[in-house]
């Protein structure tokens, strides 16, 4: 790591003040991409006018690249500093924000949404890395906490003016608003980092990034593939077994190698190795269930983009104001405490979500996203201080790069298996209607329930020989929405489930036991 520490003599101790600042811009860039694209999905599937499975590769494409990339910050920071990494990455997230805005279809974007993950990869975890040493031990908490505030601060902007940019302008906008903020970053970084020079760059592992990568991508696009083929299809099982050679290469690989791409010996330390499944389940459940919340307001509940982006507001201000809090919090009284008290705000957030219906009032929802943040909020900083509290200075970025990791699989995993799902508990669900629900009662009901369908289409002023089969339709329709909204409960359901065997991780961390891997 460069000479940043807010702990060296040779740098003033309001450095890190500015430090954060500049980290901050970055992280606001990036989130604010993240959560305006979240907003425009359901636009993006009509105008491009392609299907659920291939629309969720514009998230999953580029947070697959994410995290691939992460762990090269070790090597990168290496051979060109930390600084320079932090420059390079935000110019070229940046660039590829700007080609996004032109793409011409599905492919081109889910191609320009990675460009902007191959900058958007090391960027976070030399943000991290940069942080965590710009600070001393016992402001660690604190510094993650900051780190987190200037990440807030996207999902606070990005949904409202993605929302507002989607329904009056066009979704093609949205990539523009990130634009002005990454260029601030990098003039900011340019002045208030120190120039550096890599300290002599380890060889770079190869096999490992190539099977970390190929297994990586082979997984996530056997889940993805599934709904189309079937398990028992000969592609879908080629890829599967493919992906776990390549995994299994991979890990034999990294244990052998001299300078790996993933140190995979820290996971010896107990504390790494919990934090880091803690994180990989949090983050899946935050992406899965926000992913799953953009469309449930939109598809179920029939909000419109600004709208849904306005229903996002609470959240990002909460996990602003909350971020820094829970750092103090944690640097105090340890990180056992926010930890579950997060994991336990975040089952009662998620219960109420699979309350929600088309009666639910604004406010009743507005409060339980608040109440979510709060929860998720509670996380990010005791878990990343534990995480790298538990290594030794010396392996803070490599470190860092495995956390990133980490949340990118989590953040990849989640969002593929829980579209698979949506589609599957909804077809299962409209398969399990109560019998005056479902297309299997009786002819004298069914003939009941058209009536009242047809009584309904002539009172709003539908007429002649096609109303039999607009109530049809109609009845169809209904039905398919209450099956697809049980579905969305369902889901919510089952991501407090895994929040809640997180909590049991969380007991066995070893509080003040550090450095357990060295």
């Amino acid at each position: 790591m460069d000479s940043l520490g807010a702990s060296s003599p040779t740098v003033r101790p309001f450095l890190k003040w500015w430090i954060a600042l500049a980290m901050s811009l970055g992280m606001l860039s990036v989130a604010l991409s993240i959560t305006a694209v979240s907003i425009a999905i359901p636009s993006i599937m009509v105008s491009l006018a392609v299907s659920l499975d291939k629309i969720q590769w514009v998230l999953t494409g580029p947070m697959i690249t994410k995290t691939v990339l992460m762990p090269s910050v070790g090597w990168l920071g290496g051979r060109i500093g930390d600084r320079n990494v932090f420059i390079a990455s935000m110019a070229a997230f940046t660039a590829g924000s700007l080609l996004c805005s032109i793409a011409w279809d599905a492919t081109s974007l889910i191609l320009f949404r990675i460009i902007q993950a191959i900058g958007a990869g090391p960027l976070v975890a030399v943000a991290m890395s940069i942080m965590f040493e710009a600070f001393p031990r016992n402001e660690r908490g604190l510094a993650m906490g900051l780190l987190m505030t200037g990440w807030s601060i996207g999902p606070f902007f990005g949904p409202l003016l993605g929302g507002y940019l989607v329904q009056y302008v066009h979704w093609r906008a949205i990539f523009y608003i990130n634009i002005p903020v990454g260029l601030l970053s990098i003039a900011a970084v340019t002045v208030l980092l120190p120039k550096s020079r890599g300290k002599g760059a380890k060889p770079f592992d190869l096999p490992g990034f190539a099977t970390l990568t190929g297994g990586t991508v082979l997984l996530l696009l056997t889940l993805s593939q599934v709904r189309e083929w079937g398990w028992g299809s000969r592609p879908v099982m080629s890829f599967f077994v493919a992906s776990i050679i390549l995994l299994f290469l991979f890990v034999v690989v990294e244990l052998r190698a001299t300078h790996p791409y993933v140190e995979l010996r820290h996971f010896r330390s107990v504390n790494f190795t919990l934090s880091n499944i803690i994180m990989f389940f949090r983050v899946f459940g935050f992406r899965g269930s926000n992913f799953l919340f953009a469309l449930f307001l939109q598809r179920a509940l029939h909000y419109t983009p600004l709208q849904a982006g306005i229903f996002l507001l609470p959240g990002a201000v909460m996990t602003g104001i909350c971020s820094p809090l829970v750092g103090i919090v944690s640097d105090r009284l340890g990180p056992r405490i926010p930890l579950i008290g997060g994991l336990v705000i975040l089952i009662a957030s998620l219960y109420g979500f699979s309350t929600l219906t088309l009666w639910s009032s604004a406010a009743f929802i507005l409060f339980l996203v608040g109440l979510k943040s709060v929860g998720q909020s509670s996380l990010n900083a005791p878990l990343n201080a534990v995480a790298l509290g538990s290594l030794p200075d010396g392996n803070v970025r490599m470190a860092s790069g495995i956390i990133g990791m980490t949340r990118g699989l989590g953040e990849s995993f989640g969002i593929t298996t829980l579209s698979l799902l949506l589609e599957r508990y909804s077809f299962f669900n409209l398969r399990s209607l109560n019998p005056l629900q479902s297309s299997r009662f009786s002819e004298p009901e069914r003939l009941t329930i058209l009536s009242e369908m047809r009584d309904l289409l002539v009172q709003a002023g539908e007429f002649g020989m096609t109303l039999q089969n607009k109530a049809l339709s109609l009845l169809g329709h209904t039905l398919l929405n209450e099956a697809m909204t049980q579905a969305y409960h369902d889901l919510f359901i089952l991501i407090a489930g895994i929040y809640g065997v997180l909590i049991v991780n969380v007991m066995l961390l070893r509080m003040g036991k550090e450095h357990s891997a060295a």
